[in-house]
């Protein structure tokens, strides 16, 4: 995923009242907005890949399964991206659920042109904050991924806090050999200071293990 990427984000509309989506396609287009409709949530689910910027515009109540039930599925698969839902009926249970789940607005039709501009670029904007966070661990993980067996090691010691001497006596090696070790570490991670190395791997191992535990709550 490269948050450089030059693909214009879409805002994917999926309302099975065909009179609506067609109606929504037009106001979005003519707002600027690249625009891509769909009649049910199957046909997006189909369609949809992770690599594709963009928010999510998702009427709630459809036959089949409903707008909730498709983007549970979403988050169950890890398919993450911003929703707006619609209803065409005030329901206080499904706007909770709804916002509790990650979407960004809960709207009821009809709605004006102005609120619907603001939320759909509120949405394409967390979409964009998204990727550039997932463009920057994955480029961590690719620069943690140089690393061997010992240079491992190693940083978790210094992660650890240990000293030079301590980690010579626990690897029964001498202390210069623990600063090449650590040396190297910071050139394959590219930094240039022990603050730095320390930033950085302290701040990805905590987005890892957010991940892991939201992936966790996902497959509960």
């Amino acid at each position: 995923m490269n948050s450089t990427s030059t693909v214009q984000p879409t805002v994917f509309v999926v309302d099975d009242d065909r009179p609506m989506r067609q109606s929504l396609t037009a106001l979005l287009e003519a707002m600027g907005f690249a625009v891509r409709a769909f009649s049910g949530a199957g046909s997006f689910r189909q369609f949809y890949r992770s690599s594709m910027p963009g928010c999510l515009l998702l009427d709630v109540c459809m036959p089949g399964a409903s707008g909730l039930e498709l983007y549970e599925q979403l988050l169950h698969d890890g398919l993450r991206v911003p929703v707006v839902f619609m209803t065409a009926h005030a329901d206080v249970s499904m706007a909770v659920a709804a916002m509790k789940s990650g979407a960004v607005e809960f709207l009821e039709k009809p709605f004006d042109r102005s609120t619907l501009e603001d939320r759909v670029r509120r949405a394409l904007a967390l979409d964009r904050q998204w990727r550039e966070s997932e463009s920057q661990y994955a480029a961590v993980q690719d620069r943690l991924d140089l690393l061997n067996d010992r240079d491992r090691e190693t940083l978790d010691f210094l992660l650890a806090g240990e000293s030079n001497k301590a980690m010579a006596a626990r690897l029964l090696i001498s202390q210069r050999a623990v600063e090449m070790r650590r040396a190297r570490i910071m050139r394959k991670l590219g930094v240039s200071s022990m603050a730095q190395l320390l930033d950085l791997a302290i701040g990805h191992r905590i987005q890892s293990d957010l991940r892991r535990a939201a992936r966790d709550q996902r497959l509960l």
